[in-house]
């Protein structure tokens, strides 16, 4: 599949030093570190935007995505695909200070716009904080943190957040509701990972999650995703299971992500984020 068609920025905008494909409502980089959310930012008649503040919202994003960079043995990229002018999903990809582990993040605030993307970005901020604890303790952390606010707005967010550990390839995680993560194997199958807990928001005060563990092998691939993936036409979980898969293949994970979201064409019914982690094939371990 061809990869989306590159859109002209406005000049005063610079890009950053992550790579960008896209045409305003499509992004895709590799990341090291950072948090990264989707926007639209071109479509500035239709959501009601003056050029000012597209070009403004278009700075802000730049400064959000994940910079570049890359782990021996290791590389990550991600896209997303926004419904609305802002979206309610965020995705984070963090290596730690010493380079032995990073976080891996996706969340999913329900709704569209501008009142999800407040609330992800309240969330998103809560789990930064949290960044050197273990899932569990991460997740029930920053859940404390905006849970009163998330009930005062009627709302819930689903999420993935784990651990990754690369001389291993185990990755500690909580899926908190969400359910639209995949393992897809060098050999060619893939493992769905489900949820076993309730969104952040509706989990009962005083109750546990469950922290869980799946392996990344060498070849394979991680595919987190939220669930707009469900949303484009004729899709299941198998769309899931199958994209983890086909990233095993493809020569690098910017070049897969790209050519499956510009596949979709036009505009999406929901917003779609997508996060990919892949241990090498032929991995040297340190």
């Amino acid at each position: 599949m061809a990869g989306p068609p590159r859109a002209s920025r406005p000049p005063s905008v610079t890009d950053t030093p992550s790579p960008e494909r896209g045409d305003g409502r499509i992004g895709v980089s590799g990341v090291r570190c950072g948090v990264a959310f989707a926007h639209e930012v071109f479509d500035d008649e239709a959501d009601g935007l003056d050029l000012d503040l597209a070009v403004r919202l278009q700075v802000v994003q730049s400064a959000l995505l994940p910079l570049t960079g890359a782990v021996q043995g290791w590389s990550a990229a991600h896209a997303w695909r926004a419904a609305a002018g802002l979206s309610g999903d965020f995705a984070e990809w963090c290596v730690a200070d010493d380079g032995r582990t990073a976080t891996a993040t996706v969340g999913d605030v329900m709704g569209k716009g501008t009142p999800a993307a407040l609330l992800a970005t309240h969330i998103a901020g809560a789990l930064a904080t949290q960044r050197h604890e273990v899932p569990a303790v991460a997740v029930d952390a920053a859940e404390t943190a905006v849970r009163d606010r998330l009930e005062r707005a009627s709302a819930f967010a689903t999420l993935f957040h784990g651990r990754l550990r690369f001389t291993d390839g185990a990755v500690d995680f909580i899926d908190a509701g969400h359910g639209f993560a995949a393992i897809g194997h060098a050999a060619g199958d893939a493992e769905h990972i489900r949820s076993a807990d309730l969104p952040v928001g509706l989990q009962p005060r005083g109750f546990p999650r469950m922290p869980r563990r799946v392996d990344i092998g060498p070849g394979d691939v991680l595919l987190i995703a939220s669930d707009g993936i469900l949303e484009l036409p004729g899709a299941t979980f198998d769309t899931l299971t199958e994209l983890a898969t086909e990233l095993t293949r493809v020569p690098t994970l910017d070049d897969g992500l790209g050519d499956f979201v510009g596949a979709v064409g036009g505009r999406v019914d929901d917003d779609l984020t997508l996060l990919a982690i892949r241990r090498d094939a032929a991995e040297e371990h340190r």
